[in-house]
């Protein structure tokens, strides 16, 4: 007798050790799903992930504003205090001529790191609420394409290459915009690192 051959429709390939999983729809409330042979967690309970994935949305959305027009850095050089945010560092690129620079800051920096919050919340709000709406699809998929062009943590490591290079020659104070970029960037980071795209494009298919 020949066995027949095991349907792979419901498989999935386990993102540490490749090992292919059979899915199973989670039951029970608690219950969070693992991979039998490196014990990575494969899926939280749906209501749970989401509203992580949710609290992380939000949490960066309010420090957006603030980590941006805020006060990054004061820096006191000569006696002169002068405090930086990234509204006038960008508002002094485009002032001095840099204005190829000055877009990709204002693009990378400013508008991309927004509308990929936006578009998530969006999308995740819909499913947890089970809103249909049939733009799930195409702002999960944009916001797919446009994660990788945010550049928040290359501007954190900026901020430092620039601390360094001038604590010798001025007074360097953190300001308050510091802190919010600060907790931006890990409510970002987190939020990446949670974010269950296998179970956000199945609770997609059943509410659109």
């Amino acid at each position: 007798m020949i066995p027949l051959p095991l349907s792979t429709d419901n498989l999935s390939a386990c993102p540490e050790c490749d090992l292919l999983i059979e899915l199973n729809p989670m039951r029970e409330a608690g219950f969070i799903s693992q991979c039998p042979q490196c014990l990575h967690v494969l899926e939280h309970p749906t209501n749970f992930s989401i509203r992580k994935d949710m609290l992380c949305l939000l949490t960066g959305l309010l420090m957006y504003f603030p980590a941006m027009l805020l006060p990054i850095m004061r820096f006191t050089m000569i006696g002169h205090t002068e405090a930086m945010s990234m509204l006038s560092c960008l508002e002094t690129l485009f002032i001095t001529g840099n204005i190829g620079i000055g877009i990709v800051v204002l693009i990378s920096i400013f508008c991309i790191p927004l509308f990929k919050m936006t578009l998530l919340l969006f999308v995740m709000s819909r499913v947890y609420y089970q809103i249909p709406s049939q733009y799930l699809a195409f702002s999960f998929k944009s916001y797919n394409r446009i994660n990788a062009w945010g550049m928040l943590d290359i501007l954190l490591l900026s901020f430092i290459v620039a601390a360094i290079k001038l604590r010798d020659d001025a007074e360097l104070l953190a300001g308050v915009g510091l802190y919010a970029f600060l907790v931006l960037l890990l409510a970002s980071a987190l939020q990446t690192q949670l974010l269950n795209k296998n179970l956000i494009w199945r609770l997609i298919e059943c509410h659109q």
